[in-house]
């Protein structure tokens, strides 16, 4: 039967010679940095193991830089990076695993909408212009509102909002307003 340790120190000979061969990646490495710079030994004490490999680094920290590395490579480097600036906010006191560092980095990732996903073109927007109406009184009840609106294309800024609103609506110069009486009347 296998010993633990000669389980564990395969992948980690194995992952030496694929990182000679390949070089770490620098993101992974300025991310230990910053963790060990602002969670101190507290980070690095997760993973260290206390044997050194050939050029005299850290086993277990070389194992978790090829963990993470192998973890976060789903991710482009800018989400990463909006992660671990995020992690000081998230994690002030102890810091993260690599669970939690992986949920930062689903949290920064950019949002795809569904149309976006299934390739839509997105809605054109229609042009609106605005409605003119005959300012001249009619005597069918809306005089008022004409007043109003008049009052207003002058130049009078006594007249409140909410009035001038109302006054709008009452001439279906309000484009939403005259929208839903169509929608309502089954005429759109």
């Amino acid at each position: 039967m296998n010993n633990v340790s000669m389980l564990v120190d395969e992948p980690v000979r194995c992952g030496q010679k694929q990182s000679e061969s390949r070089g770490e990646s620098a993101l992974i490495r300025k991310l230990f940095l910053l963790l060990h710079g602002s969670y101190g030994n507290q980070f690095v004490s997760k993973f260290s193991t206390g044997e050194k490999d050939a050029s005299g680094k850290d086993k277990g920290i070389r194992a978790a830089m090829m963990v993470w590395e192998s973890a976060l490579c789903k991710y482009a480097p800018d989400v990463v990076e909006t992660a671990a600036c995020r992690l000081q906010k998230e994690h002030p006191e102890f810091p993260p695993n690599l669970p939690q560092f992986e949920k930062l980095c689903e949290a920064a990732m950019p949002r795809h909408t569904y149309v976006d996903e299934q390739g839509h073109t997105s809605l054109v927007a229609f042009s609106v212009e605005p409605i003119r109406v005959d300012l001249a009184r009619h005597n069918d009840g809306k005089d008022w509102a004409r007043s109003l609106v008049g009052r207003v294309e002058q130049g009078d800024k006594s007249v409140r909002p909410i009035c001038l609103k109302f006054a709008r609506e009452a001439l279906g110069m309000d484009r939403v307003q005259v929208c839903i009486e169509k929608i309502w009347k089954g005429s759109l």
